[in-house]
């Protein structure tokens, strides 16, 4: 998909339910076309209850809990080309194409955006209460418009706002990646002091000769600004309790509304469903499910389902992937099945993947809202599960439970994780791989990449899990036993190439670390030995559509001097990776540049520029490369001369 909406939401349940429900009932592609996802903040449990039967309600978009919102944004924005900002209190009234403003968006690149709440109906500011002229426009296609935004009234002289435009990602990430801002109304302050970075480049604004939908101002639930809200205003708190009883708004009820500005006040219309379900109380229990991947370690299972079943914990599902094991792994795991009925051990056979793609199939079947990974020689002291199930109980915030580590084996050491802080886990793992953790953050992080070599997959599926909210909590006990081997394992043969693991790690999560650390990395990753460029070989005939192994090993290419080689497997990366993934781009420049091909340079060049702004600078010297006409001034370099 090119467009995520991108929905800030505070408190206000019954409101962002008609923005959900209106937005994909008039955005006529929005399944084609559209992500969305919630970033919401809940004060107070009947808040979060709410939250979580949208959740129930809404299982196509993706409610993420704000714990840093200027992190949390700027990584979830990296991930498609273009974005739509909405507030929850956006009611959408008239259909529309995506599709269609994102063409109208690509044929009009002088344009800073494209606002859905503006058309030539809007000739009133609710917020200035004022009047305003719809300034001159031209017809674009159909029914769109374009005007030049700069000296406009009002709303149409204000063209970064969070409400309800879509804008081209490359130009939000350019004006936001050195503004601090802790929430959306601060956002919005922010962009609005930057217009004068794309006045010159992107001076129009485009918008439909109608618009397609206005913010209904009941309410205000932030302190940050004192805006205006309607003038019989209903408190969130008193709609919350209406939502508790069954009460939303009725969205089709507002397809006859006439608006005359962006912000524009209408009654509540209200319909009657069934009452709001009793959702777990804290004496309910987790349904957790438990998955131990095994590869020849059927000598070792048996220890770790004994484990499992001393918790006397319900309700709790096993599942055992059997990755490919050439011993009897799958017929020890059916034996503890019929061993251990109360804990609904299944066993699931695969092809030999690796430990990442193995978890993934286990995640893949479970039942329980809660995942448990195990590793087939590892154990839980018994009272583990029953001390993190509690802690679920107590907390409801919680999306993550874990304990301290003690060793046993050939080692007895012990691990005390750091606190968390993304700042910390960017630095280095802070968590176990054995932790208890919403199965959410599985999905919506995409789950372990199996494309690491030598390990430290768990450490990348948390910096993965991070922009969606990660909620800690430790237990102080040394409740997770980590077996050590007297003949070595697959950890300390990670750690005898522990620089290179850790820039593989890196160039993996493109929109999290910094570019120029990033770049670093990939000298390491050249200089990788022989045994990590045979693993990495490997992963690609086990993985063929993986994009970052190509990569890597397209860096061992072009540091040999193999450049048609390094560019097959940058072209492979570029393919099959994330939007976000800017690297692969950049490498083809330098390669295609050495090469004389100077189209697929510039056309590799803008790709890269374009998912990392930040770049601009290593491209002030080509001056092939039009960066004005790409990206706002604040983050283009003056341009040599020609």
């Amino acid at each position: 998909m090119r467009t995520q909406a991108v929905v800030f939401s505070k408190d206000r349940a019954l409101q962002l339910r008609a923005t959900l429900e209106s937005l994909l009932l008039r955005c006529t592609d929005a399944a084609e076309e559209l992500r969305v996802r919630v970033l919401y903040k809940a004060c107070g449990e009947m808040h979060r209850r709410q939250y979580d039967s949208l959740k129930e309600s809404f299982p196509q978009v993706e409610f993420v809990a704000e714990t840093d919102f200027r992190i949390q944004l700027l990584r979830l924005l990296a991930d498609t080309p273009y974005v739509l900002f909405l507030v929850d209190d956006n009611i959408f009234y008239r259909d529309f194409s995506l599709g269609g403003v994102l063409e109208c968006l690509e044929a009009a690149p002088g344009a800073v955006g494209f606002s859905l709440r503006l058309g030539r109906n809007t000739t009133y500011c609710h917020t200035q209460d004022a009047p305003q002229r719809v300034p001159g426009c031209t017809v674009l296609r159909d029914n769109v418009l374009c005007c030049r935004w700069r000296g406009a009234d009002h709303d149409f002289g204000y063209p970064l706002e969070v409400s309800s435009s879509v804008y081209r990602t490359a130009h939000m990430l350019a004006l936001l990646h050195d503004m601090p801002f802790t929430n959306p109304n601060l956002l919005e302050a922010g962009l609005s002091r930057r217009t004068g970075a794309v006045e010159d480049s992107f001076p129009q604004l485009l918008f439909f000769d109608r618009s397609v939908t206005f913010c209904n101002p009941l309410n205000r639930v932030q302190d940050t600004f004192a805006n205006r809200v309607a003038d019989e205003p209903v408190d969130a708190q008193a709609l919350a309790q209406l939502y508790a009883r069954g009460q939303m708004l009725d969205v089709a009820a507002y397809g006859d509304a006439l608006p005359d500005a962006a912000h524009y006040e209408m009654p509540l219309r209200l319909r009657s469903v069934p009452a709001e379900p009793e959702h777990l109380s804290v004496t309910d229990r987790p349904f957790i499910s438990a998955v131990i991947p095994v590869f020849n370690g059927a000598s070792f299972l048996p220890d770790a389902v004994r484990s499992l079943h001393r918790q006397r914990y319900e309700p709790m599902e096993v599942i055992i992937v059997n990755d490919g094991s050439t011993d009897d792994s799958s017929a020890v795991g059916a034996a503890l099945a019929a061993q251990y009925p109360a804990l609904r051990i299944r066993v699931a056979d695969k092809e030999n993947g690796g430990l990442a793609s193995a978890r993934n199939a286990g995640i893949g079947q479970a039942g329980g809202g809660w995942i448990l990974p195990l590793d087939c020689d590892d154990c839980f002291a018994p009272e583990f599960v029953g001390r993190a199930a509690e802690i679920i109980s107590q907390r409801p915030g919680v999306n993550l439970v874990f304990a301290n580590m003690q060793e046993f084996g050939a080692r007895q050491g012990r691990w005390n994780p750091e606190p968390y802080s993304l700042q910390e886990l960017m630095r280095r793992n802070t968590f176990p791989y054995a932790s208890l953790y919403r199965k959410e953050l599985w999905e919506q992080s995409g789950g372990y990449d199996p494309s690491m070599p030598w390990g430290a997959e768990d450490w990348l599926f948390w910096l993965s899990c991070a922009p969606f909210g990660l909620c800690p909590h430790r237990i102080e006990e040394p409740l997770f036993l980590y077996r050590t081997h007297p003949h070595g394992s697959m950890y300390t043969r990670m750690m005898e190439r522990w620089d290179v693991v850790r820039a593989c790690l890196r160039t993996l999560l493109p929109a999290l670390y910094p570019a120029a650390a990033l770049l670093q990395d990939h000298t390491l990753v050249a200089g990788m030995d022989a045994d990590t460029a045979g693993v990495i070989a490997d992963i690609r005939t086990r993985h063929p559509r993986a994009a970052m192994p190509a990569f890597w090993q397209g860096l061992v290419h072009e540091a040999a001097g193999r450049t048609a080689e390094a560019v097959a497997g940058y072209m492979h990366a570029a393919a099959h990776a994330p939007y976000a993934q800017w690297q692969p781009h950049l490498r083809l420049f330098m390669c295609n540049l050495r090469l004389g091909r100077k189209k697929a340079a510039h056309g590799a060049a803008v790709q890269a520029v374009l998912r990392r702004p930040e770049l601009a600078p290593l491209f002030s010297g080509y001056r092939e490369l039009d960066l004005q006409a790409l990206l706002p001034r604040n983050m283009c370099p003056e341009t040599p001369p020609r």
